[in-house]
């Protein structure tokens, strides 16, 4: 009986013993299959640790302690086994460890370093900003600064400008504008004839001052003009122009050619016109600055008949002007008028011939109100009206056949046989 009971412990003291080598054994290949588990989590972890390496670095610990207390509880419960094993498996834990802290510190390094060079590439971009930055803000204020001290340049000198800048500051446009506004009847043209007549620039200018009663008329303050611009306007023509002082030679021969002109065609004519109205024009210059007002008296300061060439432009002008512009026709006769009203003795002489020979044209050019008004007019101031009205009449043969019989007829009530012109009347009547 003993001896079974023996035998009995004894079977039970080895199979405990296999259990426990069967037990410990499979511990021990845990372990070793731990090795590459943890082998391959730390490749994993180095992918991972390059992207967040923050948060990676967090929940490593916890899972290192988690395994731990894991392995601490099979330890316990295997405390039967033998101390040899356990501190092999100790031993192990430790190098895995190691091996793994080992492989997480050089991925960590490296990826401090890429972190530490973008930072030091972001330092490097960052004083390049910077540098770029402050020239346009210089040139911002430097611009500001411009523009402030133009500002108050003008400012300082539109504050200091006396009269004379101002007047010197104008156009030449901009001082025939005010010269009309002054009420001056002034032009470019007629004051470089007045120059080429008398080249003083101030003789000139207070000529027309005289002329147009511009003294104290105007206040520069409160009108923005006064007398004093009427030198500034004669100064700029002049510095404009191409004054040539006309000498008595050179006039004769113009009016010579003028009175042996000849008509032509409608061209030549025209350009002979042309001519014959600037020759005109500085006849009456002439006249009108050593305040001339005889035709014989104007022959002798310049040498031509001036009666001779008065007719011979007015006979050139009711031709040419016949195809010209209604335009061309008011002109002339505000020009005509006032050579005529600066001579005098020429004023009574063709004044009636005048008025008919614009009344004509007006007539051709379709004004037939104004031309019978002028023609009303010219009968009306004359006793002897054979000739006006057979102009009048004549003048509508070739516009309005019945209106000129119905002048005619009316023609009759003032002349009869005893006048020059009762037959050209009778003559219009019967056509």
């Amino acid at each position: 009986m003993p001896t079974k009971t023996t035998k009995k412990v004894t079977n039970k003291k080895v199979v405990d013993k296999k259990e426990e080598v069967k037990v410990v054994k499979p511990v021990e290949e845990k372990k070793v299959e731990n090795k590459p588990a943890e082998e391959k989590k730390a490749p994993a972890k180095k992918v991972a640790a390059e992207k967040k390496a923050s948060t990676k670095k967090e929940e490593a610990k916890p899972t290192e302690e988690k395994k731990a207390p894991a392995k601490k509880v099979v330890a316990e419960k295997k405390a039967p086994a033998k101390k040899e094993e356990a501190k092999l498996a100790e031993k192990k834990k430790v190098t895995a460890k190691k091996a793994t802290a080992e492989k997480k510190a050089p991925a960590k390094k490296e990826e401090a370093k890429p972190a530490e060079e973008k930072k030091a590439t972001v330092e490097k971009k960052t004083p390049a900003k910077k540098a770029a930055a402050k020239p346009s803000t210089t040139k911002k204020a430097s611009a500001k600064k411009t523009t402030t001290k133009k500002t108050t340049t003008k400012k300082a000198t539109t504050k200091k400008m006396t009269k004379e800048e101002q007047y010197a500051k104008l156009s030449l446009d901009t001082c025939l504008d005010l010269a009309k506004a002054m009420s001056m009847d002034v032009t470019r043209d007629s004051i470089i004839q007045q120059l080429i007549l008398n080249p003083d620039v101030k003789s000139v200018s207070e000529n027309l001052v005289n002329k147009y009663q511009l003294t104290g008329k105007f206040n520069f303050e409160e009108d923005g003009y006064d007398e004093g611009l009427v030198e500034v306007l004669v100064s700029k023509v002049f510095e404009t122009a191409d004054i040539k002082p006309q000498k008595p030679e050179d006039l004769q021969a113009d009016v010579t050619h003028a009175l042996n002109y000849k008509f032509t065609d409608v061209v030549a004519d025209g350009e002979e016109y042309k001519d014959q109205f600037d020759t005109m024009r500085k006849v009456l210059m002439i006249a009108q600055h050593k305040d001339i007002h005889d035709s014989k008296k104007l022959e002798e300061e310049v040498g031509v008949d001036v009666e001779k060439f008065v007719e011979e432009f007015m006979d050139l002008a009711y031709s040419v002007l016949k195809t010209w512009k209604y335009e061309d026709v008011d002109y002339y006769e505000h020009f005509i008028f006032a050579v005529l009203s600066q001579l005098e003795d020429l004023h009574n002489k063709y004044s009636n011939r005048i008025m008919m020979d614009v009344a004509d044209l007006y007539i051709l050019h379709g004004d037939y109100g104004l031309g019978d008004a002028d023609y009303a007019y010219i009968l009306r101031e004359n006793q002897i009206k054979d000739y006006i009205y057979y102009r009048y009449a004549s003048i509508y043969e070739g516009v309005d056949k019945d209106k000129a019989k119905q002048i005619a007829n009316q023609a009759l009530q003032f002349v009869d046989d005893r006048f020059t012109y009762y037959p050209n009347i009778i003559a219009v009547l019967e056509g």
